[in-house]
């Protein structure tokens, strides 16, 4: 009977020191990032890179007009700290980190283990195999969500210093940083997370290939057709569900437009220029889109952690 007590009581001890699996992948995954210096470096030069390109757009758009006859010239910048200079600039700045890190970040996950051939040492431990994707899933969702937040830091933190050196530089409006980045930037962080993830691990033979339509896709979306739709009316649903939100911003900046006509002399102008570059964008239609799209995403992984086999034919 005590033998009994005691070898129980030993099992039940055991158990409880045992971590949860999904823990455990997390734990092993998050120190494998802490130990890379190269990813360090990768995220000291994308935030000080985030900080040039800030400083670059302090000043992203000069606003006014020349001298008329009989009216005085007008002449100011919108601030790129600003509601108005965020939605200008925003999509584009977040280019290096949605498209040139992200995708490598998440992407490797699982395949990295199929591509160093020591996928066949998962095969020998009782690890579930829904541990294993969403442990190294969430460790790289979380570490895009920093570098997202070094983003955010990032615009904080200059417009602060151009604040402080430059007179006329109002301090960034928090409550417009802070929604422009939940709604722009970080729906879309988890959307190329979640998509880098999903597909190279349904398909971890094409891992590269990901990368590039990733990069591809998010350039066209971001840059090239917002630069051939300006000047022309864009179409609600778009505007709403582009999830680069470079097309949503030119469907928000018409809000920003002034009247200079009714504008008598500079004091006045730079009064109302620095209230309508500081308005709260409109957030009714595009906001609850942009969120959607992540959460689909996340579908997407749970469609691939379930289709994940750990023994495939990785030779052939």
């Amino acid at each position: 009977m005590n033998i009994t007590a005691l070898t129980s009581t030993g099992k039940t001890t055991r158990a409880i020191d045992s971590p949860h699996p999904l823990l455990s992948v997390m734990a092993w995954e998050l120190r494998r990032f802490f130990a890379s210096r190269l990813f360090w470096l990768q995220a000291l030069g994308f935030f000080c890179f985030l900080l040039f390109v800030i400083w670059a757009m302090k000043m992203p758009s000069q606003f006014g007009r020349p001298t008329m006859p009989g009216k005085e010239a007008l002449d100011g910048f919108i601030t790129g700290t600003s509601a108005w200079g965020l939605l200008m600039n925003l999509p584009s700045a977040s280019l290096l980190l949605l498209v040139l890190l992200l995708p490598f970040v998440t992407a490797d996950g699982v395949t990295r283990d199929l591509n160093r051939r020591t996928h066949e040492l998962l095969l020998t431990t009782s690890l579930p195999t829904w541990a294993y994707v969403w442990g190294r899933y969430l460790i790289g969702l979380l570490v895009s969500l920093g570098l997202a937040l070094l983003l955010l830091a990032a615009i904080l933190l200059m417009g602060l210093l151009l604040h402080l050196t430059i007179p006329a530089y109002p301090l960034p409006p928090t409550n417009v940083v802070l929604l422009l980045w939940v709604g722009m930037v970080l729906p879309a962080t988890v959307l190329v997370s979640s998509l880098g993830f999903a597909l190279s691990t349904l398909f971890p033979h094409l891992t590269n290939l990901v990368k590039i339509v990733i990069l591809v896709a998010w350039v066209i979306g971001a840059v090239i057709l917002p630069a051939g739709l300006r000047g022309t009316t864009l179409p609600a649903w778009y505007v709403n569900w582009d999830p680069t939100s470079a097309v949503t911003a030119l469907g928000l900046l018409p809000k920003y437009s002034l009247n200079l006509s009714t504008i008598t002399n500079q004091t006045q102008f730079q009064q109302i220029l620095l209230t309508v570059e500081n308005q709260m964008p409109d957030i009714t239609g595009w906001f609850a889109p942009h969120l959607v799209l992540a959460g689909l995403s996340l579908l997407l992984v749970l469609i691939a952690a379930l289709a994940f086999k750990r023994s495939r034919d990785v030779l052939s």
